[in-house]
Protein backbone atom coordinates (compact mmCIF):
# COMPACT_ATOMS: atom_id res chain seq x y z
CA UNK A 1 0.00 0.00 0.00
CA UNK A 2 1.07 3.30 -1.01
CA UNK A 3 0.31 6.24 1.24
CA UNK A 4 0.56 10.29 0.61
CA UNK A 5 0.70 12.51 3.38
CA UNK A 6 -0.15 16.31 3.09
CA UNK A 7 0.82 18.54 5.92
CA UNK A 8 -1.08 21.98 6.58
CA UNK A 9 -2.89 23.32 4.04
CA UNK A 10 -4.24 26.80 5.48
CA UNK A 11 -6.17 27.72 2.22
CA UNK A 12 -3.33 27.26 0.01
CA UNK A 13 -5.75 25.03 -2.59
CA UNK A 14 -3.76 25.74 -5.61
CA UNK A 15 -0.21 24.08 -3.83
CA UNK A 16 -2.66 21.00 -2.71
CA UNK A 17 -4.17 20.56 -5.69
CA UNK A 18 -0.82 20.36 -7.25
CA UNK A 19 0.29 18.00 -4.79
CA UNK A 20 -2.48 15.66 -5.44
CA UNK A 21 -1.96 15.72 -9.67
CA UNK A 22 2.09 15.74 -8.89
CA UNK A 23 1.37 12.31 -6.74
CA UNK A 24 -0.89 11.00 -9.66
CA UNK A 25 -4.25 11.26 -7.31
CA UNK A 26 -5.81 14.01 -9.27
CA UNK A 27 -6.67 14.94 -12.98
CA UNK A 28 -6.43 18.32 -13.81
CA UNK A 29 -9.87 19.33 -13.54
CA UNK A 30 -9.67 18.22 -9.61
CA UNK A 31 -11.08 14.78 -10.40
CA UNK A 32 -9.95 11.61 -8.85
CA UNK A 33 -7.39 9.70 -10.84
CA UNK A 34 -7.44 5.96 -11.71
CA UNK A 35 -5.14 5.38 -9.33
CA UNK A 36 -6.99 7.41 -6.43
CA UNK A 37 -9.88 5.68 -7.80
CA UNK A 38 -8.24 2.02 -7.62
CA UNK A 39 -7.97 1.56 -3.73
CA UNK A 40 -4.36 1.08 -4.03
CA UNK A 41 -3.66 4.67 -2.35
CA UNK A 42 -4.50 6.15 0.70
CA UNK A 43 -4.37 10.27 0.88
CA UNK A 44 -3.87 11.30 4.52
CA UNK A 45 -4.33 15.39 5.11
CA UNK A 46 -3.16 16.29 8.30
CA UNK A 47 -5.33 19.00 8.81
CA UNK A 48 -5.74 22.96 9.16
CA UNK A 49 -7.34 23.23 5.93
CA UNK A 50 -8.93 26.51 7.36
CA UNK A 51 -7.70 30.10 8.09
CA UNK A 52 -5.12 31.69 5.77
CA UNK A 53 -1.47 31.72 7.78
CA UNK A 54 -0.43 35.50 5.98
CA UNK A 55 -1.62 38.94 5.70
CA UNK A 56 -0.49 38.35 2.34
CA UNK A 57 -2.50 35.15 1.63
CA UNK A 58 -5.81 36.97 2.75
CA UNK A 59 -5.08 39.70 0.49
CA UNK A 60 -4.92 37.55 -2.44
CA UNK A 61 -8.66 35.66 -1.54
CA UNK A 62 -9.67 39.34 -1.06
CA UNK A 63 -8.62 39.86 -4.89
CA UNK A 64 -5.80 41.49 -3.92
CA UNK A 65 -6.80 44.19 -2.11
CA UNK A 66 -4.88 44.83 1.98
CA UNK A 67 -6.72 42.34 3.88
CA UNK A 68 -8.65 44.24 6.90
CA UNK A 69 -9.83 41.26 9.68
CA UNK A 70 -12.26 44.34 11.02
CA UNK A 71 -14.42 44.70 7.65
CA UNK A 72 -17.24 42.49 7.36
CA UNK A 73 -17.00 42.48 3.43
CA UNK A 74 -13.12 41.16 4.01
CA UNK A 75 -14.07 38.48 6.35
CA UNK A 76 -17.13 37.38 4.01
CA UNK A 77 -15.21 37.14 1.28
CA UNK A 78 -13.35 35.20 2.80
CA UNK A 79 -15.34 32.44 4.06
CA UNK A 80 -16.89 32.49 0.75
CA UNK A 81 -12.99 31.41 -0.56
CA UNK A 82 -13.43 28.70 2.31
CA UNK A 83 -16.94 27.25 1.10
CA UNK A 84 -15.61 26.91 -2.32
CA UNK A 85 -12.31 25.16 -1.28
CA UNK A 86 -13.95 22.99 0.88
CA UNK A 87 -16.89 21.59 -1.66
CA UNK A 88 -14.35 21.14 -4.38
CA UNK A 89 -12.26 19.26 -1.90
CA UNK A 90 -15.66 17.63 -0.74
CA UNK A 91 -16.74 16.09 -3.81
CA UNK A 92 -13.36 14.97 -4.67
CA UNK A 93 -13.32 13.14 -1.38
CA UNK A 94 -17.26 11.50 -2.21
CA UNK A 95 -16.06 10.49 -5.20
CA UNK A 96 -13.66 7.95 -3.79
CA UNK A 97 -13.68 4.77 -2.57
CA UNK A 98 -14.40 4.74 1.08
CA UNK A 99 -11.41 4.89 3.64
CA UNK A 100 -8.82 5.68 0.88
CA UNK A 101 -9.07 9.62 2.12
CA UNK A 102 -8.76 11.08 5.26
CA UNK A 103 -8.73 13.81 6.79
CA UNK A 104 -7.33 14.97 10.10
CA UNK A 105 -8.91 17.24 12.49
CA UNK A 106 -6.64 20.09 13.13
CA UNK A 107 -6.94 23.34 15.50
CA UNK A 108 -7.88 25.77 12.98
CA UNK A 109 -10.68 23.48 11.13
CA UNK A 110 -11.86 22.80 14.80
CA UNK A 111 -12.03 26.61 15.41
CA UNK A 112 -13.84 27.50 12.73
CA UNK A 113 -17.17 24.75 13.08
CA UNK A 114 -16.66 25.85 16.74
CA UNK A 115 -19.21 28.74 17.19
CA UNK A 116 -18.65 29.20 20.68
CA UNK A 117 -14.87 29.42 20.23
CA UNK A 118 -13.34 32.69 20.05
CA UNK A 119 -10.73 33.84 17.12
CA UNK A 120 -7.77 32.84 16.94
CA UNK A 121 -4.86 34.53 15.67
CA UNK A 122 -1.46 34.16 13.80
CA UNK A 123 1.26 36.34 14.11
CA UNK A 124 -0.88 40.18 13.84
CA UNK A 125 -4.01 38.80 12.18
CA UNK A 126 -7.48 37.58 13.84
CA UNK A 127 -9.51 34.97 12.09
CA UNK A 128 -12.91 35.82 12.57
CA UNK A 129 -14.63 33.59 10.13
CA UNK A 130 -17.99 32.40 11.61
CA UNK A 131 -17.44 34.42 14.21
CA UNK A 132 -19.80 37.37 13.22
CA UNK A 133 -22.69 35.95 13.14
CA UNK A 134 -22.74 33.72 9.26
CA UNK A 135 -22.79 30.46 9.34
CA UNK A 136 -20.80 27.41 7.52
CA UNK A 137 -22.94 25.60 5.03
CA UNK A 138 -24.06 23.25 7.18
CA UNK A 139 -23.69 19.91 5.08
CA UNK A 140 -19.68 21.12 4.81
CA UNK A 141 -19.98 22.09 8.47
CA UNK A 142 -21.27 18.57 9.69
CA UNK A 143 -18.59 16.99 7.19
CA UNK A 144 -15.61 19.08 9.11
CA UNK A 145 -16.91 17.91 12.68
CA UNK A 146 -16.60 14.00 11.36
CA UNK A 147 -13.17 14.63 10.55
CA UNK A 148 -11.42 12.21 12.92
CA UNK A 149 -8.28 13.63 15.61
CA UNK A 150 -6.09 10.43 14.56
CA UNK A 151 -6.11 7.95 11.92
CA UNK A 152 -3.78 4.52 12.64
CA UNK A 153 -2.50 2.24 9.35
CA UNK A 154 -0.62 -0.37 9.78
CA UNK A 155 1.31 0.93 13.33
CA UNK A 156 2.03 4.63 11.50
CA UNK A 157 0.02 6.80 13.95
CA UNK A 158 -1.06 10.26 11.91
CA UNK A 159 -2.65 13.13 14.10
CA UNK A 160 -2.00 16.85 13.68
CA UNK A 161 -0.50 17.81 16.68
CA UNK A 162 1.14 14.80 18.56
CA UNK A 163 0.92 11.13 19.46
CA UNK A 164 -1.28 12.47 22.78
CA UNK A 165 -4.82 12.64 23.15
CA UNK A 166 -4.42 15.51 24.67
CA UNK A 167 -2.11 17.15 21.83
CA UNK A 168 -4.96 17.04 19.66
CA UNK A 169 -7.45 18.46 21.69
CA UNK A 170 -8.46 21.87 20.95
CA UNK A 171 -10.02 23.21 24.07
CA UNK A 172 -8.72 26.78 25.44
CA UNK A 173 -5.67 25.20 27.57
CA UNK A 174 -4.55 23.60 24.40
CA UNK A 175 -3.63 27.36 23.27
CA UNK A 176 -2.40 27.88 27.07
CA UNK A 177 0.10 25.07 27.59
CA UNK A 178 1.21 25.40 23.91
CA UNK A 179 1.02 21.32 23.17
CA UNK A 180 3.34 21.34 20.64
CA UNK A 181 6.37 21.69 23.51
CA UNK A 182 6.49 18.15 23.60
CA UNK A 183 8.78 18.00 20.09
CA UNK A 184 11.47 19.60 22.48
CA UNK A 185 11.54 16.97 24.76
CA UNK A 186 14.32 14.30 24.97
CA UNK A 187 11.76 11.08 24.92
CA UNK A 188 10.82 8.62 22.72
CA UNK A 189 6.78 9.53 23.48
CA UNK A 190 5.89 6.23 21.00
CA UNK A 191 7.53 3.93 22.99
CA UNK A 192 4.33 3.04 25.21
CA UNK A 193 1.97 2.76 22.10
CA UNK A 194 1.61 0.07 19.33
CA UNK A 195 2.47 2.74 17.06
CA UNK A 196 6.12 2.19 14.81
CA UNK A 197 6.11 5.85 13.88
CA UNK A 198 4.09 9.14 14.10
CA UNK A 199 3.46 11.71 11.34
CA UNK A 200 1.90 14.81 12.45
CA UNK A 201 1.66 18.63 10.94
CA UNK A 202 0.71 22.22 12.98
CA UNK A 203 4.33 23.02 13.84
CA UNK A 204 6.03 24.72 10.62
CA UNK A 205 9.02 23.46 9.58
CA UNK A 206 11.16 24.20 6.51
CA UNK A 207 13.33 22.31 4.34
CA UNK A 208 11.34 19.20 4.22
CA UNK A 209 10.46 17.56 7.44
CA UNK A 210 12.10 17.97 10.90
CA UNK A 211 12.22 14.68 13.43
CA UNK A 212 11.13 14.31 17.00
CA UNK A 213 10.29 11.68 19.82
CA UNK A 214 13.60 10.44 19.09
CA UNK A 215 13.39 10.44 15.65
CA UNK A 216 10.02 8.04 15.65
CA UNK A 217 7.87 11.23 14.85
CA UNK A 218 7.87 13.02 11.68
CA UNK A 219 6.52 16.88 11.63
CA UNK A 220 5.14 17.73 7.89
CA UNK A 221 3.90 21.41 8.14
CA UNK A 222 5.89 22.65 5.74
CA UNK A 223 3.63 24.15 2.86
CA UNK A 224 3.56 27.89 4.12
CA UNK A 225 6.74 29.74 3.03
CA UNK A 226 6.01 31.00 -0.39
CA UNK A 227 6.48 28.79 -3.74
CA UNK A 228 7.38 25.78 -1.48
CA UNK A 229 5.29 22.87 -1.06
CA UNK A 230 6.52 18.88 0.57
CA UNK A 231 4.16 15.70 0.71
CA UNK A 232 5.53 12.53 2.14
CA UNK A 233 5.19 9.15 0.78
CA UNK A 234 4.89 5.72 2.79
CA UNK A 235 5.17 2.47 0.52
CA UNK A 236 4.13 -0.01 3.34
CA UNK A 237 5.63 -3.53 2.82
CA UNK A 238 5.77 -6.72 4.59
CA UNK A 239 8.62 -5.65 7.17
CA UNK A 240 9.29 -2.38 6.68
CA UNK A 241 8.27 1.15 5.43
CA UNK A 242 9.86 3.41 2.87
CA UNK A 243 9.33 7.15 3.23
CA UNK A 244 10.23 9.56 0.62
CA UNK A 245 9.88 13.48 0.33
CA UNK A 246 8.86 15.36 -2.81
CA UNK A 247 8.98 18.50 -3.35
CA UNK A 248 10.33 22.03 -3.42
CA UNK A 249 11.88 22.03 -0.13
CA UNK A 250 13.59 25.33 -0.05
CA UNK A 251 13.17 28.18 -2.08
CA UNK A 252 14.07 31.75 -1.05
CA UNK A 253 15.97 35.09 -3.01
CA UNK A 254 19.35 35.58 -1.14
CA UNK A 255 20.71 39.22 -1.84
CA UNK A 256 24.56 39.02 -2.78
CA UNK A 257 27.11 40.25 -0.20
Amino acid sequence: MRLVVVGDIHTQDKKMWQILKESGLSTETKQPSELMLSGEVKLVLLGDLFHAKSRQRYSDIVDGEHYDEYNPDHVRRSEEYHEELLSTLKAFYDAVPEGSMVIIMGNHDFNAVSYDQGPLRTDDIAHFEWKQGNELDPVLREWVESWPYEYVYEGVHFAHVGPYVEHNTYDDAFYLQNRRRWIYEDKDFLEESDYKFGVYGHTPVRGGVNLASRGRAILLDTNGHGEEYSYLEIEVGQDDYRLRMRGLFFDELMPKF
